[in-house]
């Protein structure tokens, strides 16, 4: 009895080895996928998004989606789908309202001053590390997520660094934005120029990547390239305003269609406002912002959209080595600060905190060559700063 007893037993011991050697050689991850195993967060493994368009003003934007303007009889049915007719207020309390401190400043999440970016004249390289694109390929490997930017612009969206020749023929004295970034992406791509040829890009670039897990920008330029021209209350801006919704509906049917759309986050915003009745974007801070995002949660400044992604990917919003912790704070949960310190910004959505104890909130009114700039394009916005005064 006690040999057929060790007899089963060995049996046992050795059917078990068997079994989990064919299937440890059958379902055991390849070099790539353990890579992923070891690198990957604890967050889902979505695609991330970044929809731009440039130069949109709060209020136009409003009458143009609730088809108050007679150009726009049909809304803006894509953006409307995307967000589930939710729009978000989205307000600059840092950096200039123009291209260059905008866009760096929505894929990083940095106040100006911590990236030196102020200004379209103001700037300097993104230091490395510090944008969402690096950071996510830290977290994840560089071969297990594609870095992908696709913008219109080249003056303004540029990778040259110091002493390299621009888009314009002339040689870079400071080093624009994305000197560092660049090297780090697998695809940039600026100087693009018209909404069509963006949009193509996008759709062509979408079907190369569409078996990777990505990070894509998109920088449209419109309205803003019409706005300079034919000014923000001019049905020209409008239109512009409706092509980008025609494209941003394209690029979710490309999406669609690659069976991606499920699997990808959409964040779509604007740098910076226009001027009421303008051609320019001087003191332009209300701007807007709308995602597929249902973690989303409260309206923001302009540099809560990096935080917003970062969380999504499971990325600290801390420090990171040499990258200091983001400035902005993550849209999915109201600011938990029981009130506004001095000289910080008060952003206006319902439910945010106050000013502290002793302090007045200004406006966002500026004086810019010592002359007073008024805040326009967000009516009854009461964003400001908390002063002492």
């Amino acid at each position: 009895m006690k040999k057929v007893l060790l007899v089963i037993i060995i049996l046992i011991l050795v059917g078990s080895g068997i079994f989990a050697y064919f299937y440890f050689n059958k379902y055991r991850p390849n070099s790539s996928q353990r890579s992923i195993l070891v690198s990957a967060s604890p967050a889902p493994s979505v695609n991330i998004i970044i929809v731009g368009w440039d130069g949109v003003q709060r209020d136009h934007f409003q009458q143009c989606y609730k088809k108050e303007l007679p150009e726009c009889s049909e809304g803006l049915p894509n953006i409307k789908d995307l967000s589930n007719d939710k729009i978000y207020n989205l307000t600059i309390s840092s950096g200039a309202t123009e291209t260059i401190p905008g866009w760096s400043q929505i894929l990083a999440g940095y106040n100006a001053e911590i990236t030196g970016i102020l200004s379209n004249e103001n700037y300097r390289p993104i230091p490395e590390n510090y944008t969402i694109f690096e950071k996510a390929q830290n977290k994840f490997g560089k071969e297990n997520i594609a870095t992908l930017f696709i913008a219109a612009k080249s003056d303004h969206l540029g990778g040259a660094c110091l002493g390299d020749k621009k888009a314009d023929g002339k040689i870079e004295e400071k080093g624009e934005p994305y000197c560092n970034t660049k090297r780090n992406l697998d695809s940039f791509v600026n100087g693009l120029g018209a909404n069509d040829n963006v949009g193509n890009k996008v759709i062509e670039t979408l079907e190369k990547y569409k078996e990777d897990r990505f990070l894509l920008y998109i920088h449209f330029q419109e309205p803003d390239v019409t706005g300079h021209q034919y000014g923000e209350n001019s049905v020209e801006y409008s239109k512009a305003i409706i092509n980008d919704d025609e494209w941003l509906g394209k690029i979710i049917d490309k999406l669609k269609s690659l069976n991606l759309y499920n699997n990808t986050y959409l964040y779509l915003a604007t740098d910076h406002g226009f001027d009421e009745n303008g051609k320019n974007h001087s003191n332009a801070p209300y701007a807007i912002f709308a995602t597929n995002d249902k973690d989303v949660a409260r309206s923001g400044d302009r540099k809560d959209i990096a935080p917003t992604i970062l969380e999504k990917l499971g990325i600290s919003l801390g420090k990171i080595d040499d990258a200091p912790a983001v400035d902005g704070l993550a849209l999915s949960e109201k600011d938990s600060r029981s009130c506004i310190p001095e000289n910080q910004a008060y952003i206006d959505y319902e439910g945010a905190p106050k000013c502290c104890e002793g302090l007045t909130l200004t406006n966002l009114d500026k004086v810019i060559k010592g002359q007073l700039v008024l805040a326009t394009g967000g009516i009854a916005d009461k964003s400001g700063y908390c002063k002492k005064i």
